[in-house]
Formats: structure tokens, sequence, C-alpha cells
């Protein structure tokens, strides 16, 4: 049979297990995905129904994939291929209802929830300097993944923080019923309800889904565990597939403890290691390995490969950020050269977004394409969430986050202070902001040519109302062409190439649509705005990326490139310096490595600074602890540190990467901060004059501020940008 055609035996008794609880335990790079989807195929052989199955991953992408690979061995018509957001919202499509909301409900993105939160806030007069609207939305989405609704928080919260928090919750929730909208956790934890409190739509998905699959399951949080076991109850028949290893988003509510109980929620669950890795030298294995094998809290398996020794890891020691993403790009270079690499088989991993200027503006100084992914989505950018409102007015008429963003976008002449006086009307009427323009005659502080705007507005939105079922692309069309959009963008007051590309958006965006529709024919505007509302960084992905990618760490889970770069191997960076005060979060951090590393397949590059600037301050750094983790005979060291000039080198055109002469030995270490005794500065320098600084080069003075051994200056330099140095340790000179 072709399904277990040239698999293992371990893949074997994966694929053909049918009936009863199945984990799989899955190292990097084993086939985890052809086994899972070849399961799929076998069950089907085996007289189980398509309409039977569900198969849950973590991108859509990676659904996209699998079942695209599912049509090889069998019909798939009627197979659920899914996020578990985007089930929920398919399940809460068909029975909201039931809930008080209707099937219309909007999904509010993380911009959305921001919005909301800001505007509560300022109801409530709280100072979003002090409390950091972000944190209260994390507060909040931690609450929901453990289930605990506004009600439960309010009488179980205590300090300061979590009192207010607990207010802004309650009203939050109570805005988004009014909206008709729901956020992401809510797609969860309402299907959750849903399952609850009415046992007949739980039996109906029960018996739908006799067969369960999901994939990476260490990552998923207490609400999507709770749905699973759910689904699974009756029949029992679930698989679950993963690597605790790789269990790398407990920031996010990620419960590593899913899987790693998952014998103790099912005793006679079958339990089937996939150790061989097909993807990468022995030599990145055997490096990440021994890294991986210092954490106490994990399921024991020897990952092993029967591919070739491979390169040693090369480990790079810089002065700085400038100089470190300067040898990258000549690494870059050489494996294009030298080679035969392409630009799309390298990626560059980082651990903090922040990293990824230097890298970029080097990159670019040396003309090397590349592709920035989690920076600016493309669903994100201003036209396209502009465009996206008036969609979701014709969904939804209730989506006041869409309708506050659009209000005056064209300008119509609404003001804050007309937007304020509608709210407040519609507030004494018990109603809310799109109440108030479809009666803005009965407003009498409204007069005249505002009064008329809001007019036009709401006529607006009821002609786009008037389109039943129309294609996705026409109702766009409309919008634009009866705003005005595009007009109003050539008069925004951009220049000329901004406006030409936030143009090209808004045609990419009609494109976008007219492709829905082409692979859609039941296709939606609804449907369309859910595809856009879950999709993720990885999902905007081109499949053959033209240039290098960049990514953090995070994003690359689920990725393999023939050359990978892993960017800031350092104390205070990787392990990071948020996960110092638990051991916990140390492992966590050192799978976040070993995920990074067993992304690449043939050659692995490992860099750290000896000087970094962070949030405006340049601090020495140490090597991280897991780079001491490694066997030093499988790393070729070459230290490129001491430069007369290193901001100069950031520029440079040589390819000399110098000799391996630094230690990894961390009790050795000389870089830290400690062992730099503070001089009193020799001269005294003032504002405008212009310095010279052994790594960043030529700068003007800013500022001069402090005193003694406190005496700081702000320069602005050439290469690096605005940096903050204590004189005692600058050695500046002035030029």
């Amino acid at each position: 049979m072709q399904l277990l055609h040239d698999v293992t035996d371990n893949q074997r008794e994966a694929i053909v297990h049918i009936e009863g609880p199945l984990l799989i335990v899955a190292g990097a790079g084993s086939g985890k995905t052809r086994v899972i989807t070849r399961r799929i195929g076998y069950l089907m052989s085996q007289g189980v129904s398509p309409y039977n199955i569900l198969a849950i991953t973590f991108t859509n992408k990676a659904a996209h994939e699998m079942g695209e690979r599912v049509k090889q061995f069998s019909t798939n018509k009627g197979l659920w291929v899914s996020t578990f957001h985007k089930m929920c919202a398919r399940i809460l499509r068909q029975n909201v209802d039931r809930l008080g909301y209707s099937r219309e409900f909007s999904i509010y993105d993380s911009a959305d929830q921001l919005s909301r939160i800001k505007a509560i806030m300022a109801e409530f007069k709280m100072d979003t300097a002090q409390w950091k609207p972000k944190t209260i939305i994390s507060a909040i989405s931690t609450a929901k993944n453990k289930l605990i609704g506004p009600e439960q928080f309010s009488t179980t919260a205590s300090g300061y923080f979590n009192e207010h928090v607990a207010k802004i919750y309650t009203k939050y929730q109570s805005i988004l019923k009014t909206d008709n909208a729901l956020d992401f956790d809510d797609l969860l934890i309402k299907t959750i309800e849903l399952f609850q409190t009415h046992a007949d739509i739980l039996e109906l998905y029960q018996e739908r889904f006799k067969f369960i699959l999901v994939d990476e399951y260490q990552d998923t949080n207490y609400a999507q565990y709770t749905i699973t076991r759910l689904l699974a109850n009756r029949y029992r028949n679930i698989c679950v597939t993963g690597d605790p290893d790789q269990s790398i988003y407990g920031w996010r509510g990620a419960d590593i403890r899913n899987i790693m109980d998952f014998e103790k929620d099912y005793p006679d669950a079958r339990v089937v290691l996939l150790e061989q890795n097909y993807r990468s030298t022995k030599h990145i294995l055997h490096a990440a390995s021994s890294i991986i094998k210092r954490n106490k809290y994990r399921k024991q398996k020897d990952i092993w490969t029967e591919n070739v020794l491979g390169e040693k890891i090369r480990v790079i020691a810089c002065e700085n950020e400038y100089a470190e993403a300067d040898e990258i790009t000549k690494l870059i270079r050489a494996c294009r050269n030298d080679k035969d690499f392409k630009y799309s088989d390298i990626a560059i991993f980082y651990r903090t977004n922040a990293q990824s200027r230097v890298l970029e503006k080097a990159l670019r100084n040396y003309a090397i394409p590349y592709t920035l992914v989690g920076g600016l989505a493309f669903y994100q950018r201003k036209e396209i969430k502009d465009l996206l409102s008036y969609l979701r007015l014709y969904v939804n008429s209730n989506d006041e986050v869409a309708l506050e963003r659009v209000i005056n976008t064209p300008t119509r002449g609404i003001g804050d202070t007309t937007v304020n006086k509608l709210r407040e009307w519609a507030a004494s009427q018990g109603k809310n902001l799109v109440y108030a323009i479809q009666h803005v005659d009965l407003i009498s502080e409204i007069k005249g040519k505002t009064a008329l705007a809001i007019k036009r507005l709401a006529e607006l939105t009821a002609h786009l109302q008037t389109l039943p079922n129309a294609p996705v692309e026409e109702i766009l069309k409309q919008a634009i062409d009866k705003t005005g959009y595009i007009a109003f963008l050539k008069v925004s007051g951009e220049g000329e190439r901004e406006t030409k590309d936030r143009i090209a958006n808004v045609e990419e965006m009609v494109n976008a649509a007219h492709e829905y529709d082409m692979n859609y024919s039941e296709g939606t505007a609804q449907g369309f705005l859910e595809e856009v509302a879950l999709v993720s960084d990885v999902d905007e992905m081109k499949d053959v990326a033209e240039g290098v990618t960049l990514m953090t760490l995070h994003t690359a889970k689920g990725l393999e490139f023939p050359v990978v770069f892993i960017t800031g191997m350092e104390e205070r960076l990787l392990p990071h310096t948020e996960s110092s005060d638990s051991e916990e979060k140390v492992e966590e951090e050192r799978r976040l490595c070993y995920v990074g590393i067993t992304r690449a397949m043939k050659e692995l590059f490992i860099t750290h600074a000896k000087r970094r600037t962070r949030y405006g301050e340049t601090t020495f750094s140490v090597p991280s602890r897991f780079l001491s983790e490694i066997p030093k005979e499988i790393l070729e060291t070459i230290d490129k540190t001491d430069r007369r000039d290193c901001s100069s080198s950031f520029f440079a055109k040589g390819d000399d990467f110098g000799e391996p002469v630094f230690s990894l030995d961390r009790e050795q270490d000389t870089f830290g901060p400690t062992d730099i005794k503070p001089k009193t500065p020799s001269a005294s320098f003032a504002n405008g004059e212009v310095v010279r600084h052994p790594v960043f080069g030529i700068g003007r003075i800013l500022e001069v501020y402090g005193s003694n051994d406190k005496a700081s200056v702000k320069v602005n330099f050439n290469v690096g940008g605005i940096k903050s140095l204590l004189l005692a340790y600058a050695k500046l000179e002035k030029v």
C-alpha cells in the first residue's frame, strides 16, 4: 500500500493505529507531518468517512498543506483540517445565537482590542502611561485562557492592579456583546461555553468528529485542551503529536503539561516515539541534543540521523551588533558565491524583534534582498484596515470599532467633538455609536454640514448592505468608489512614493478579494473577513521567498532552511533577561534555542556580541550559557573582536573571517561589566561637539548630563544612531 511505502517501523505503528488514544512524540525533523497525513489517509482507506475526521494544526498554512497532502491518497471532502480558532469560528457561526450573539459577529484583532481597552481606560480616567493597555490586555487574555470570566475574576481579584483589571474586563466584555463581536480568546471560550451549556450541540460535534488529530499539542493552552477533551470524550479516538522539547509558547498561555500528562488523561494511550531526524547534519543534531538534555522537565528521547556529519557549527564573536550584522552579511555572500546556496535558502533568527533593525540595514548596504517575517503585516496596514472596516460594517452593522475607524476616513468633517456628541447622545439612549449616526436628525446639537456628512456615511453603509451575497471584490470596489478612497490617498499629504505604495496596497487588496471569490464559489464577505482575521505571520510568508528570511526564533518554529544564523547568543538575550528568575523559564529559553538550531539543515552559524545597545544604553555582554553546553569539538570558534574601529567595518567589503581564538568557558569570560573599573573622564565635553568612539565612530554630542562616575553623554553617531554613554567607560575623544 502506498500509504505504508517507505516508512520506518515506528512511523508505520503510528499510521496504522485506529481506535483509542495515541501519543506521537515526534522529534525535530522526524517526518511528523508525513505521518499525520498518511494516518488520515489510512483511516479513510479503512472505511472511516472524511466527514468524521478532524485535524487541528496551529497555522492556516500548515492546515492548507496538510489538506493538499491528504488529497494524494483519497478524497478529503467533508474533512475538517483547521486551526483551533478557525474551527471554533466555524462552529460559532452556526450556533452562537444560542449564546445571545448574532451569527454575523465580527472578530476583533489585537488592534481592535487595544482600541477598545484604551477607550474604556479613558472613560475610567486611567493614565495609559501608568497603566499600560497591553499589560491589561495580557491579564484579560490570561484569565480567558484559564476559563476565568469577568464575574469570577472580579470576585477573586486581589491587589490594586487586578481590581482595576476586573473593572475593565467587565466593561470590555459588555461592549463586545453590544458590538456583536468576539476577540481571539472569545472564539475559544465561547465554544467551550456553548458545549458546556448546550449538550445537544456538543453531542452533535462529538458524533461528527469520531477521530481527532491535534498537531503541536505541546503548544495548546488550557482552553484548547478543554475543547479537545470535550470533543474526544465520547469515542476517545484522539491522536496528538508534538515534542515537549519544542514547547516555547508558555508566555502566551501554552501549557507543556498538556502533552506531558497525556498518559495520565488517557491511561490506555499508545505512545510512539519518532526519533530519526531527516533534516539536519550530525553536527547540528549533536549540538541541539547536547543543549536540550540539560532540561529536567522533558520526555526522554534520543534523536539521531543517517545524514552526513556536515560542517562544524561556526560561532562568531563580534565587537557589537553592527559588526555582528556585517559579519553575517559577508558570510551570506560567501554562502551564495562560494557554495551555490540561494538567498532563499538562508534564514536569520533573533530573540527579539528589535534586533532586526541593524540586520536589515546591513543587508540593504550590501544589496542583499530579504523578507522580514513579523513586520507590519499586509492586513495591518492603515489603508487595508480602512477598507476592511467598511467590509466589516457591511457584515455587522453593530461593529462600532469599524465605524470609529472610518467615520472620518476619508475626511468628512466629522471631528472628535462631533463624535463625542454622538457618543453622549447614544449613551443617553442606551444605544451605541452606530445607532447615533443612523438617527442624527434627533440630535439637536449636530446640524448643518456636519449632520449632512453623517447622513451620507449612514447612507453609504446602508448602500453596502443592499448588496446581499455580492462577490467580495464587488463590495470592496463599491466602498472604494463611493468613498473616493483613491482620491483621498492622493491628497492625504504623504510623499509621492508612499502614496503610490498605499494605492498599490489597495489594488492588492482587491486582488486578494478576487482570488477569494475565485477559490470559494460559496464564499461570503463574512468568510473573507474570517480568513483575514485569523491569518498569522507565517501564513503571510511566500512559499519561495526571493531573499534571505529574517524572523524571531518563536516564528521560526515548524520551518526549515539549509543555512541558519542564530544571532545575539548572549546572556540577557538568549536566555532572555525576563527568564532569569525562574528555572522553568530558563528551560523554555533552552527549548527555544533547541528549536532554532534544529531549523538548520546543512550549515549553522551562531553569533554573539561583546557589546550591545539596549534601551539606549550600551552594555557589555557575555556569551550565552547555552554555548558552553555544546561540545567544543563540533564548534569552529571565530573571534572578530578588538577591532580598531568596528563601526567602519559595518560598511566593509572584505571577507576575512579571522581565526578561532576565543573561549566559551563562562568561568573564564572577561566580557562582563564587573571586570571593568570606572575611570574619571579625562576631558570635559559640551553639547554640539564632534567626538569619536572606538566602536561607533564619529558622532555629535546632543546632551551632557550627570556628574562624577554617573557623568554621561547622548551622542548621535553617523552609523549607530543615538546612544547614551557613561563617560567613565565610553573612551570618547574630541575630533
